[in-house]
């Protein structure tokens, strides 16, 4: 049993390297429980593999040193197609799960956007399908990790024509609220003018809840007011902290702040302090009061 044990430990070390190196994420974003997970489950798997062979080998006419040999190689051999197999397997959906995780980490979040730049560019040169899949994945963390213009530079950058009916939808729509934050209404509007409506009513919803802040702070209160009186938030606290947002800004462009701030503070109260920052793009009449809200002045 001895070579089995060398080589239940040799793999379980070699296992949370290669998973990295298979993952596209740098060894030292692995969490210790992934570590940990992967070390213990190669070794026990190696320990299994070669238990059985050395029971099965003792009905050779091998000697025990020649028995102990051929168990630990077997084990060796079988736990490293194991290692590779399993690494392999949605290998690009786990670094970018992993990567993603890191992103709102300040200290690790510049190591971690360069791993998930490489590994997003490594995949759009293989399988522009599976890229498509992951931008799209990681539009979300990416955003909330304050980075911006990386999620608006790769759904801008996905082709048209590579995209399926409901990936288009799905990107038209990230697409317009990154726009949003850059205080690009006329290219928020064109992505939203891109999905074919009625959408699927989950996204139908939030699409005409933009519609209403892009009309809010051009100044069309009336149409922006009748698409929040077309909507019941009763129910959905995230849409009504939408409504409360698009509410600030029609009240603050009619010279009524005193409400304006209300709704503000009403809306800090439910979504917190990013709720207000979302008030701050695109920029409209409310903008100026939530800057106040953030700085502490009211």
């Amino acid at each position: 049993m001895t070579t089995t044990l060398v080589a239940a430990l040799a793999v379980g070390l070699l296992a949370p390297v290669g998973r990295a190196l298979a993952w596209g994420v740098p060894f030292s974003l692995l969490s210790v429980g992934v570590v940990l997970v992967s070390f213990i489950g190669s070794a026990l798997s190696v320990s299994l593999v070669g238990v059985v062979a050395a029971f099965l080998l003792r009905s050779t006419s091998l000697s025990a040193p020649q028995i102990d040999l051929w168990a630990g190689g077997i084990a060796t051999v079988v736990g490293l197609l194991l290692l590779y197999s399993s690494a392999r397997r949605m290998r690009a959906v786990r670094g970018l799960s992993i990567l993603c995780q890191r992103l709102l980490e300040a200290d690790a979040q510049p190591k971690a956007l360069a791993a998930l730049q490489r590994l997003l560019d490594r995949t759009q040169q293989r399988d522009i399908d599976k890229y498509i899949g992951l931008v799209l994945m990681a539009t979300g963390p990416l955003t909330q990790a304050g980075l911006w213009d990386e999620a608006r530079s790769r759904l801008s950058g996905i082709d048209e024509a590579s995209l399926t009916p409901p990936q288009a939808i799905l990107r038209d729509q990230a697409l317009a609220t990154c726009q949003l934050q850059f205080d690009d209404v006329d290219a928020a509007h064109e992505a939203i003018s891109r999905i074919p409506r009625p959408a699927e009513p989950s996204i139908e919803m939030w699409l005409i809840a933009m519609e209403a802040l892009l009309l809010a702070v051009r100044g069309d209160h009336e149409a922006a007011s009748a698409k929040l009186r077309s909507q019941d938030t009763s129910d959905n606290p995230s849409l009504d902290a939408s409504h409360r947002l698009v509410r600030a800004h029609i009240l603050a462009s009619e010279g009524q702040s005193r409400e304006a701030l209300e709704e503000l503070k009403a809306l800090r109260q439910v979504a917190g302090r990013p709720g207000l920052e979302r008030v701050l793009h695109p920029d409209g009449p409310a903008s100026a009061l939530a800057r106040e809200l953030l700085q502490g002045t009211h």
